[in-house]
């Protein structure tokens, strides 16, 4: 009778803690993420085209196959100045405030690939002067999207590390169509 009750006693944790283990993998999560950004805006004034540093915080929840997160990215504006006599000025600045979902594709394995979308909003300043005059300047608020995709490391059942790539569209924010792309690495952690 002892050895059934200890077999069954055995048996009974062995499934809880299964079932923690595997309620490990989902829940409630923090990310943090940081890279380079690319932004694509041809037809402003100056050279804006060069790779900036980008860097954003998420908070989201996660189920089996799928994520959803609301986001922050920040990224360090672009600046273009030109040395006297002319000494003009070019700078663009965005951040944006993003809604976020994500498929992985095989989400308990070791390494798992996914893709995401995502919409949101994203604030833009530019400002173009030279040492006597502003040219342009503007600062809007504008719809934007994202399509993206990567791949992620389980570490342990709760600590991931992600790499990926997203493509944004910010609008027309003030008759220009600006587009960046992004290049990131970053950790996760389910709570």
């Amino acid at each position: 009778m002892k050895k059934m009750l200890l077999v069954s006693s055995a048996l009974a944790a062995l499934m809880v803690f299964a079932n923690v283990a595997n309620a490990e993998c989902d829940g409630v999560y923090g990310a943090v993420r940081a890279g380079i950004v690319k932004h694509d805006a041809d037809k402003l004034q100056g050279d804006l085209d060069d790779r900036r540093f980008m860097m954003s915080g998420a908070i989201g929840y996660r189920y089996t196959y799928f994520r959803t997160e609301l986001e922050y990215v920040w990224r360090k504006y672009n600046r273009e100045t030109v040395p006297p006599p002319f000494e003009e000025k070019t700078i663009l600045k965005s951040y944006s405030y993003m809604w976020n979902l994500y498929y992985d594709i095989m989400p308990y394995n070791w390494w798992t690939p996914y893709v995401g979308a995502g919409i949101g909003f994203t604030k833009t300043k530019y400002l173009d002067r030279n040492a006597y005059v502003v040219s342009e300047k503007w600062n809007t608020t504008k719809f934007t999207w994202a399509l993206g995709g990567g791949l992620s490391l389980k570490v342990t059942n709760r600590l991931n590390f992600d790499a990926g790539y997203r493509y944004y569209n910010f609008g027309e924010p003030h008759r220009y169509d600006v587009k960046a792309q992004e290049i990131y690495g970053g950790i996760r952690y389910v709570f």
